[in-house]
């Protein structure tokens, strides 16, 4: 999924905004879920009455599917606790709605949230931490890079749901075309097969999108580090940010082994028509690779200087503007989604990552990978793996960040200037927070 920029909490567009909150995709009156149903003990406490807990979530198709699978599930074994889910269309549009909502006092009981978000409501108090709210033992179990982003000020504030991480996706037919017997390892050989491949093969050996995370990412495994460690300025302006770009240079516009695509296409399209034969791509655009002609295969991102690995998604949190009883029964549902069981059916079923340890381990996961090796890579990645600086004020340079790359990548400025020029928007952006 991509990244959205910041709307602030105090955007003219929330003016006059009327929420209404509805069932959406939920099961808030499917048979079973009557008011008169007796009550049942919730995580932390027990309820005394049946509860109702509206949730926003954009997930759609397969996923939307399951996770309404899986809330049918919760409802089974708790019939007091009725979670509304609202499916707000992607994730653009639930961040407009929550802002609306939360201008209007009337959040939701909980939320799918990107990083960014999240640190603005923080800041602005309108979460109750989650580890409240769970077991211990769940807070525990998380995986090292995501219960890590999740927290702030040492507290646990929300949960990892749908999250994911970037691997190298490749075409075999075309690797065995071009004599390529294994996938590339490190830039060198990513170059040296995207080549050959676009040589031997007939396509371009890489699909890449000319954009700020690819950046990103190759700054990164370049040895640089986006910001100060006081994070109040840009750092990328550096020996490793010129090595990224002039990768990306290297490989689109001098070796024209890669072709560019939109920031604001998907990887996946091109890969699933064969427009390329590789890409470097979530976990998540494995389900979207629907072509039986394709042979596709996964591998390890290619290091640079070192390995990094970008995560992405989003996380559950609850607003604290909801009840203690909402609260309660947010807690349970949470920890339900990201049991062991529940957390391996998501990803076997979506493409995500499960979010802890000991699923990794669990003989339903190790069993299925068996059967799907590709769907092993992206958790065999999570030790090398980062997350972008949690600071909503970066994310309206982004969009201007991504102009700057294509401006290189097209040639109409050169890499000095545009990391000026990058470095200048993320220092302006960032003397707004």
């Amino acid at each position: 999924m991509k990244n959205k920029h910041w709307l602030n909490l105090s955007a003219v567009l929330v003016l006059g905004t009327t929420l209404t909150v509805g069932c959406g995709t939920g099961t808030g009156n499917a048979p079973g879920q009557a008011a008169s149903q007796k009550s049942g003990s919730a995580q932390g406490g027990t309820a005394t009455a049946p509860v109702t807990i509206t949730f926003y979530e954009s997930m759609s198709a397969t996923q939307g599917k399951e996770l309404q699978k899986l809330t049918d599930a919760f409802h089974q074994q708790n019939p007091n606790i009725n979670v509304q889910l609202v499916f707000t269309g992607s994730y653009t549009t639930q961040q407009q709605k929550l802002t609306a909502a939360i201008a209007a006092k009337k959040p939701p009981t909980m939320a799918q949230v990107e990083d960014t978000w999240e640190t603005e409501y923080y800041d602005n108090g309108l979460l109750d931490p989650v580890q409240n709210l769970i077991p211990k033992s769940t807070i525990d179990d998380l995986m090292p890079i995501w219960k890590q982003d999740n927290s702030y000020d040492g507290k646990l504030v929300s949960v990892p749901f749908n999250k994911s991480d970037y691997i190298l996706m490749y075409n075999a037919d075309d690797f065995k075309k071009a004599g390529i017997s294994a996938p590339p390892k490190t830039w060198n050989e990513l170059e040296q097969d995207a080549i050959k491949l676009t040589q031997k093969a007939g396509v371009p050996g890489l699909g890449m999108q000319a954009d700020y995370y690819t950046f990103e990412m190759l700054m990164e495994q370049a040895g640089g580090d986006l910001l100060t460690s006081d994070g109040k300025q840009a750092a990328f302006n550096s020996q490793a940010g010129k090595d990224a770009l002039n990768f990306m240079n290297q490989l689109a516009n001098k070796d024209k082994a890669a072709k560019v695509i939109s920031g604001n296409a998907y990887l996946s399209d091109g890969l699933n028509t064969n427009e390329y034969a590789m890409d470097l791509d979530t976990v998540a655009s494995l389900s979207f690779i629907t072509n039986a002609n394709i042979h596709l295969k996964t591998a390890p991102l290619p290091q640079g200087v070192k390995a990094a690995v970008p995560t992405a998604g989003t996380n559950l949190v609850v607003f604290n503007g909801a009840t203690d009883a909402q609260k309660q029964a947010a807690g349970k549902y949470i920890d339900f989604l990201i049991s062991d069981k529940n957390t391996i059916e998501w990803a076997e079923a979506t493409g995500y990552l499960p979010v802890r340890q000991s699923a990794l381990t669990d003989p339903s996961w190790t069993s299925f990978i068996q059967q799907h090796p590709n769907d092993a890579t992206g958790p065999s990645e999570l030790s090398h793996a980062y997350f972008s600086p949690r600071i909503g004020t970066l994310s309206s340079a982004i969009t201007e960040e991504t102009t700057q790359v294509g401006n290189f990548i097209s040639g109409t400025q050169d890499v000095a200037t545009t990391l000026g020029n990058m470095a200048n928007d993320v220092n302006q952006a960032l003397a707004g927070q």
